[in-house]
């Protein structure tokens, strides 16, 4: 069984040289620009030399986020400052970027790409995709189970792609690259997709019965942090995850300080290590899963939620906020006057002085301190450090937390370069030639002569004194594993001519590995843009109207309106008597069209949900079902969504080229992002219609998760509920602020969820005029939730006559989630 990477985070440099020290094969960390942490600390090219330099002399890589994504005015800046990093030694980039991405891999395909998550690189038909854009490794969602990732693993290395999985830190409770939560409430400035998210699902909120526009009161479903997920722990599976061939084992937390690095990193070195071995015991398991614990959990434990295979109740971090602790005790006994505190301890492992503790009650802290003085006896321990006044508030039973544990990486386990050795005699020469024996630079190499010295009287060094003193390496970033003389003889040469030879090897050997990362790189432009003639005609109507309906089950008057093409989700179309209503739609219209909508990401089981709809709506509505709207382009989609992240003209291009008909920019675009992003367009836009968003809520949220049934077992909650809303808690309790709220939409028997909000960007009938003018054929879509007959006839008739800056008010989506 291969080792596989061992991948931590970098949010400093500090945190760059804790990570390699505690033994990472690769830090991944971002610039000042364009990566999904832009608020961690972060590097500049001024101080990447230096980050690179100590990483790759302990043979550990180096890889850059540009993992957001980009606008017009931003990607060749990207593009700069991606070639720059390169030609300094970066070993890859994680881009979520498709336009970045497709430039890079037809203009300079030397620079490595890493598919980031935030790409959302979820299904097994993405493989065109991912060759268009030369891909080296694909990173993939945390959703995914220990079964979808084998596949998978299956899939990207038949086409030489290695395959990187997340295996600790926290989760998103979105799938990544399709949360718009933090960008489109409050002040809509906070994009995770650029690097700025607010965590609003770290928030207290409550779940009401109704939709959002019901107006509510009395007691709500559920109030509390309902869409909070604990933190990710693989640790139970990291013996198949390796078994199963996963290439790099990837640790989240760019936010968190070197002290959280040296922990984790540490904790799962140790591990990997271990199952190498086969001496991953359950002694070592249970320490090791304490001591991550103790480092930073939510809600006590950790969650195993989607690779486990199997959702449950286990995903949520509960009412406690920030940091947890690991449960050591509870109090046995108090004395104030002695100032001492009794705990019945739990845990083997004890704290020291300096460790902090935190005291409970029912979830409640009263008390925390670090500890001052410990005895420790068979079952229970003293501690000295609280004051004696809090010590007078405290009750017996209570519970005592762990806050903290120094954990210290010994000398002699701080990574170095392993390196081989072999000392010959040629001539009146000594030559040293050492070469790394494993790792990011295994086979680089260094000859270094030293000539015989002058000794006199004095005796010549035996072969057992010489290596003692060659192999002292001590400050420096290499260890001998190895270490042979060549024949026999004498070693004419004194100590200090010794130690002499053994730093000029170092630093020439440091001189090699440095070369060695910068070789061949260069900024030699190539031209390999895929070539493309649609094989379609381009469309006659130049202006059409989509009607998109968001949830079948809340319209009841029947589905036409007057638009030109339906687009229904495929958790509506396969429920039953659903698809006769579509039959009826086209008999009332008959000169109209329908398609699918996919969800933005989904897990493998719905493969075949997705294959039974299709047949579906093939065998009632023949040539009038036009084909899937989905993130990706394969044989049976006719559309990118707003999920496939079309951000800029580079990314619109790349997607014209899939053999699409309707593609929708991403929608957190503004009107004059769009327009420039058309005005930029190749002259093939006149093929594709460019589907601009008018009308109605959309997704904030795209998730596994279902915050109404919580993944209870026999949970029927969205059967029993089936409109709900979900709102932020004031913090007044006397005050009842049920408005601002988002429908939870949640599809029965998925157990998964979206969540529907405003749209701060409503195009508007100036700006599809406008790309209309460019030649480019324009779709108007209305995205109907709860609205009647006449509602919907009444939007989409007035979006089919354009007339400049008349229709934003009547498409007034109401006011802010809630406020800044």
């Amino acid at each position: 069984m291969r080792k596989p990477e061992l991948l931590a985070p970098a949010g400093s440099m500090s945190m760059l040289k804790a990570a390699v020290n505690a033994g990472a094969d690769a830090v991944y960390l971002g610039l000042n620009q364009y990566n999904a942490r832009i608020h961690a600390e972060n590097f500049t090219m001024e101080s990447l030399p230096e980050a690179l330099e100590y990483a790759h002399l302990r043979n550990s890589k180096v890889y850059i986020t540009l993992n957001t994504l980009m606008n017009d005015d931003e990607i060749m800046d990207a593009v700069e400052l991606a070639l720059s990093a390169y030609k300094l030694g970066v070993d890859a980039f994680l881009i979520q970027d498709i336009g970045l991405a497709s430039y890079l891999a037809a203009h300079f395909p030397q620079i490595p790409i890493h598919a980031s998550t935030q790409m959302n690189v979820f299904s097994l038909y993405q493989s065109r995709e991912m060759q268009d854009f030369k891909v080296e490794r694909v990173v993939l969602p945390r959703e995914l189970s220990l079964d979808e990732i084998r596949s998978r693993c299956e899939l990207w290395h038949n086409e030489n792609i290695e395959v990187e999985v997340f295996v600790h830190g926290a989760m998103c409770v979105c799938y990544s690259g399709l949360c718009l939560f933090s960008s489109m409430n409050k002040s809509g400035s906070r994009s995770g997709n650029r690097g700025a998210c607010a965590q609003p699902c770290r928030q207290t909120y409550q779940l009401f019965e109704g939709n959002r526009e019901i107006e509510v009161s009395g007691k709500p479903l559920r109030a509390g942090k309902l869409i909070s997920p604990k933190d990710q722990s693989a640790l139970p599976y990291l013996r198949e995850l390796m078994e199963a061939g996963v290439d790099s084992l990837k640790i989240e937390g760019r936010m968190r300080d070197e002290n959280y690095c040296t922990a984790v990193v540490s904790a799962y070195r140790r591990m990997i290590d271990a199952i190498s071995s086969d001496k991953d015991t359950k002694e070592v398991m249970k320490q090791v899963q304490n001591d991550l614990l103790v480092t930073f959990n939510r809600g006590g434990s950790f969650t195993t939620q989607y690779m486990q295979g199997k959702k449950g109740p286990d995903y949520l971090s509960g009412e406690y906020a920030g940091k947890y602790g690991l449960y050591w005790g509870e109090i046995l006994s108090l004395n104030a006057k002695m100032g001492t505190i009794c705990v019945r301890s739990r845990q083997a492992d004890v704290p020291e002085k300096g460790d902090f503790l935190s005291i409970r009650d029912n979830e409640t802290e009263v008390a925390s301190f670090p500890v001052g003085k410990i005895e420790v006896s068979m079952n229970s321990s003293v501690v000295k450090g609280l004051h004696p006044e809090a010590i007078a508030k405290l009750k017996q039973g209570m519970a005592v937390y762990r806050m903290s544990k120094k954990i210290t990486v010994p000398k002699d386990s701080v990574r170095k370069a392993p390196i081989q050795g072999v000392l010959s005699l040629d001539g009146n020469e000594y030559v040293l030639q050492t070469k790394v024996s494993e790792g990011a630079f295994e086979g680089v190499s260094s000859t270094f002569r030293m000539p015989k010295d002058e000794l006199g009287d004095s005796a010549p060094l035996l072969w057992d004194r010489t290596k003692e003193q060659l192999i002292k390496t001590g400050q420096t970033p290499f260890s001998f594993v190895s270490l042979k003389q060549e024949g026999k003889f004498p070693v004419e040469l004194r100590i200090s001519s010794v130690n002499a030879m053994r730093r000029d090897a170092m630093a020439k050997l440091a001189g090699e590995i440095l070369e060695k990362s910068t070789e061949g790189r260069n900024d030699t432009f190539t031209d390999e843009d895929m070539p493309y003639t649609p094989n379609f005609s381009a469309p006659k109507e130049k202006h059409i109207l989509i009607a998109d309906y968001i949830d079948m089950n809340r319209i009841t008057d029947g589905y036409a309106c007057g638009a030109d093409l339906y687009v229904f989700p495929v958790f509506g179309v396969v429920r039953p008597g659903k698809i006769n209503l579509i039959d009826e739609l086209l008999q009332e219209e008959p000169k109209s069209q329908v398609a699918l909508r996919l969800p933005g990401a989904y897990k493998d089981d719905l493969t075949e949900v997705i294959t039974k709809a299709i047949r579906l709506m093939r065998s009632h509505a023949g040539g009038k079902f036009v084909g899937c709207f989905g993130s990706f382009a394969d044989e049976d989609t006719v559309g990118l969504l707003p999920s496939a992240n079309v951000f800029n003209h580079f990314a619109y291009n790349y997607a014209m080229k899939q053999n699409i008909r309707y593609l929708f920019p991403s929608y957190e675009l503004s009107d004059e992002d769009i327009t420039k992003m058309a005005r930029s367009a190749e002259e093939i836009s006149d093929h594709v219609y460019l589907a601009l968003h008018r009308y109605g809520p959309i997704e904030w949220m795209q998730s596994e998760f279902c915050p109404l049934g919580r993944h209870e077992k026999n949970c029927n909650m969205c059967t029993r509920y089936p409109e709900v809303s979900l709102g932020e808690k004031p913090e007044d309790k006397g005050t009842a602020h049920y408005d601002h709220r988002v429908d939870v939409v949640c599809y029965p028997g998925f157990c998964r969820s979206d969540l529907f909000g405003n749209c701060k960007n409503i195009v508007s009938g100036s700006t599809v005029m406008t790309i209309q003018n460019m030649g480019i054929p324009c779709a108007s879509v209305a995205r109907f939730m709860n609205e009647d007959r006449e509602e919907r006839s009444a939007v989409i008739e007035s979006l089919r006559y354009l007339e400049p800056d008349t229709d934003e008010d009547l498409f007034d989506e109401g006011e802010d989630f809630y406020e800044y």
